[in-house]
């Protein structure tokens, strides 16, 4: 393998069906309060250009604040935003990482496919890519995010 194929960035994809129309999954991808069930606390706000955090728990010298920037909101079809947080001095989870998050949502005739493309982990931020691409990263968060689409889908 050469240098280059190795400093390919690294990318995580999940994608799933839900049975709630799209216009649901985009609330509860974009609403602050909903996101903070599932994801983190945030400032969110889905406007292109909008600067926002995400507050996970301080890790060694870092203080747990993700910063952003949604790079494109087409509501109930496609969200895409920047992520950057850590320390170069964390190992694992907290690692500095600078990476990109697209959700595509698609209708379907009995429900939405779901689409996470998580973007940009470089050979740097492995460890951080290893961790969020297990089963207690992504795949977890996206469990929690389709129990709160099925309960604001069912309770409004």
């Amino acid at each position: 393998m050469s240098d280059s194929a190795s400093e390919q960035p690294l990318s995580i994809v999940v994608e799933g069906m839900l049975v709630p129309p799209s216009e649901v999954l985009w609330q509860a991808l974009t609403d602050s309060d909903l996101i903070a069930q599932w994801f983190m606390p945030n400032t969110f706000e889905a406007e292109d250009g909008h600067h926002f955090t995400f507050k996970s728990g301080p890790i060694g010298d870092w203080d747990g604040i993700f910063e952003g920037e949604v790079l494109e909101a087409k509501p109930t079809w496609r969200l895409r935003y920047s992520l950057r947080g850590g320390s170069p001095n964390v190992e694992g989870f907290g690692h500095l990482m600078d990476t990109v998050l697209t959700w595509t949502l698609s209708p379907l005739p009995n429900g939405t496919h779901v689409r996470l493309e998580h973007a940009g982990f470089t050979e740097d931020s492995k460890a951080v890519y290893t961790i969020m691409n297990s089963e207690n990263g992504w795949a977890s968060v996206i469990n929690r995010f389709a129990k709160v689409v099925v309960d604001l889908h069912e309770n409004g």
